[in-house]
């Protein structure tokens, strides 16, 4: 890709240089956000906070995320039989995902409980290519996945960039998008 850099110079002249970029792609194609996740302790307690706040006649159902057989949950790359509470508030911008861990299993919902507690864990974007085309930007650039899996309709993953950037980005392939 060509990138053209203009400099405006002392005296109104404008000095032009060619140069090849190198950046690579961006992580994410789109600026578009799917949703926002938040962990959160006490499932009831928190839908019912949310439900107030949002002026809601009615809350959302809470919902059990499972492993799929097929795409099964991968924690730091190994198999958990962890599982999520799930309850999601459908706004007209944006939608509100409250994550709950439950279970025996370990997982990213638990470790983000037990480590900071209630909280924003992570900003989700939809992508096509999950496995095809993200994994390998994410191996490029040096961010590690801390879970992945998936459900009947797509999978997601989880990146390891609560350090960098304050929170997780998930990147979502939902094939019924398609």
């Amino acid at each position: 890709m060509k990138v053209l850099l203009l400099l405006l110079v002392m005296g109104g002249g404008v000095l032009v240089a060619g140069a090849e970029s190198t950046a690579p792609a961006p992580l994410v194609d789109q600026n578009h956000v799917a949703h926002i996740g938040i962990v959160v302790a006490d499932m009831e307690a928190a839908v019912d906070q949310w439900t107030r706040v949002l002026g809601l006649a009615e809350a959302p159902p809470i919902l059990l995320g499972t492993g799929h057989p097929e795409k099964p949950t991968l924690y730091h790359g190994r198999p958990t039989n962890g599982q999520v509470r799930l309850a999601f508030f459908n706004l007209e911008n944006i939608q509100i995902e409250l994550l709950s861990p439950h279970g025996e299993g370990e997982n990213e919902w638990s470790e983000f409980l037990r480590e900071q507690g209630t909280g924003v864990h992570h900003i989700a974007f939809f992508v096509e290519g999950l496995g095809e085309v993200y994994v390998d930007r994410l191996r490029e650039r040096g961010i590690g996945i801390a879970q992945q899996g998936g459900w009947d309709g797509g999978e997601y993953l989880y990146t390891n960039t609560r350090g960098e950037l304050g929170v997780a980005l998930e990147l979502l392939e939902s094939y019924a998008r398609e």
